[in-house]
C-alpha cells in the first residue's frame, strides 16, 4: 500500500526578473589565480550569481518575506536558482589609506575582479504552495518580494555598501500553475515549462516596498583634474596611434568613473582631519560606527551605515573636458635635474559634472549633518578626491543636494552631529 502525501502541491508560481547591473559587482570566489580576488565563474568561465547569494540578499533587505525562506523547522518553499551573468569581467585595484595623512598604507596594495557595469542576468524563483500553507500569506509576500526587486534597491555581491553590485529589475514576470488534482490541463502545462518560452509569462503584481534609508543625491562640478590610478585597463579608451600612457583615470566601459570606494575614503579621512582637533579620540570612534571598520587582526568589525553609489564624470565641454596625455618628470632636488628613470606618462580626466547619491539610515540626522559637514570641506577645498591632490587634481565645487543650491545649506547647524560625536566613546 502506496503511503498518501498528507500535504501534497496545489500550485506553483514562477518569478522571472530581468536584470542588469549599474555598477560594477564583486562576486568573489575565493580564488586568486588572476587577482587577490577573482570573480565566480561557472564551468564554461562565465560568471555567475549563485542562487544562495541572491536568496541571502532577498530575505535580508524585507522582513515581511521571510516566510517565503523556510525556517529551522521547514525547508523553504522559495527555490532561487543560479543566474548566469552576460558581460564582461574586468580587473580594478585599490589600496589602503591612512586616514590621516591619506598615504597608502605598508602592504594594503590589491587587486581584484568585477563583473562590468552593464551585464544583464535573469533572476529565477520558484514558490512552492502546499495544502496546508496559507496560500494568500505567502502570496502577499511574494508581492512584497517583487517590490523589493522593482525597487532596485538590491546589490549583490561584496563591497554593496560601496556602491557596488547596484541592480535595477525593471522587468518581472510571473506564471502560474494551478495543481489540483483534477486540474490535467495545468499539469500538463506544468511538465512542458521552459523558463526560455516567452509565452504565457505575465507582469507580476507588487506591493510598494518602503525603503528604511533616506538618499542625498549630490551634483557637483569637477574644477581641473582628477587621478584615480588605473594601471590595469588603460587601453580601452586609447585611440590607435595613441602611445599608451603608465597609468591614467579610472573608467569603465570608456566612461570615467569614481567608484564608492573612492568617495568613501574621501569623506572619511577629511572629516577626521575635520574633526580631530576638537574631539579627538571620539572623532575616530564616531566616524568608526558610521563608515563602519574591521580592525587589524580580523577580531572586531562593524557595517557601514553609509552607502556611496559610483559615479560618472560627464563631459560638459567638448573642447575643455576629457582625458589629456601629460608627460612629467620628477626632478632631482639637489642638482635640478631630472632624476634618473622618474620620467613618466599620465592620463587625467578635465571638467565635466558628477552626480553622488548617499545612503543612510532613516532618522539619523546626524549622519546627514555629517555628511553635509564632509560636502562643505569639498566645495571650500579641504577634503580632495582621489591622489595627486599636491598639484591640484580632485578639486570639486558642491553645485546642489537633492535639487536645492547647496549654498542654502552650508550654514545649516551640526548639533545633532555634536551631541552623537559627545557620545561616541560610550556607544561604540
Amino acid at each position: 500500500m502506496r503511503n498518501e502525501n498528507i500535504n501534497p502541491v496545489i500550485k506553483r508560481i514562477a518569478i522571472k526578473a530581468c536584470c542588469i547591473f549599474t555598477s560594477p559587482a564583486l562576486i568573489g570566489s575565493g580564488n586568486d589565480e588572476n587577482t587577490d580576488n577573482d570573480v565566480l565563474r561557472d564551468s564554461s568561465d562565465k560568471p555567475f550569481l549563485p542562487g544562495s547569494t541572491a536568496a541571502g540578499v532577498l530575505q535580508s533587505l524585507c522582513s515581511e518575506t521571510s516566510v517565503l525562506f523556510g525556517s529551522d523547522s521547514r525547508i523553504s518553499p522559495l527555490w532561487v536558482f543560479d543566474s548566469e551573468v552576460k558581460g564582461e569581467i574586468i580587473q580594478l585595484d585599490g589600496v589602503a589609506l591612512d586616514r590621516e595623512n591619506k598615504v597608502a598604507l605598508d602592504q594594503n596594495k590589491y587587486d581584484y575582479e568585477a563583473v562590468a557595469t552593464g551585464a544583464e542576468f535573469t533572476l529565477r524563483l520558484l514558490l512552492t504552495i502546499r495544502t496546508n500553507d496559507n496560500d494568500e500569506e505567502f502570496e502577499k509576500a511574494l508581492k512584497k518580494l517583487v517590490g523589493v526587486l522593482r525597487s532596485n534597491n538590491t546589490a549583490f555581491g561584496a563591497k554593496t555598501k560601496r556602491g557596488f553590485g547596484r541592480v535595477n529589475c525593471d522587468e518581472v514576470y510571473l506564471q502560474e500553475f494551478d495543481l489540483l488534482p483534477d486540474n490535467i490541463e495545468e499539469l500538463m502545462r506544468w511538465i512542458d515549462f521552459d523558463w526560455e518560452l516567452k509565452t504565457d509569462w505575465k507582469p507580476a503584481e507588487s506591493e510598494a516596498f518602503d525603503i528604511d534609508s533616506e538618499t542625498l543625491s549630490v551634483n557637483l562640478r569637477l574644477d581641473g583634474s582628477i587621478m584615480i590610478r588605473d594601471t590595469r585597463n588603460i587601453y580601452e579608451d586609447l585611440n590607435n596611434n595613441e602611445k599608451e600612457p603608465d597609468y591614467k583615470h579610472i573608467s569603465i566601459g570608456r566612461k570615467p568613473v569614481i567608484l564608492g570606494t573612492s568617495w568613501a575614503g574621501a569623506f572619511r579621512s577629511g572629516l577626521y582631519r575635520l574633526l580631530y582637533p576638537k574631539f579627538e579620540t571620539k572623532a575616530a570612534e564616531y566616524l568608526d560606527s558610521v563608515f563602519g571598520f574591521v580592525a587589524q587582526d580580523d577580531s572586531q568589525a562593524e557595517v557601514s551605515l553609509v552607502v556611496f553609489g559610483a559615479s560618472t564624470l560627464i563631459a560638459k565641454d567638448t573642447g575643455t573636458h576629457g582625458y589629456r596625455t601629460i608627460t612629467r618628470v620628477k626632478i632631482d632636488r639637489f642638482t635640478g635635474g631630472a632624476a634618473e628613470g622618474a620620467l613618466f606618462t599620465e592620463k587625467p580626466w578635465y571638467g565635466g559634472e558628477t552626480t553622488l547619491e548617499v545612503n543612510y539610515p532613516k532618522n539619523r540626522e546626524d549622519i546627514r549633518e555629517l555628511i553635509i559637514l564632509a560636502l562643505e570641506g569639498i566645495d571650500k577645498g579641504l577634503i580632495q578626491i582621489g591622489g595627486e591632490s599636491a598639484i591640484g587634481r580632485g578639486f570639486f565645487k558642491v553645485l546642489a543636494v537633492n535639487g536645492e543650491a547647496f549654498s542654502k545649506l552650508e550654514q545649516e547647524p551640526k548639533q545633532k552631529l555634536i551631541t552623537a560625536i559627545e557620545k561616541a566613546g560610550a556607544a561604540v
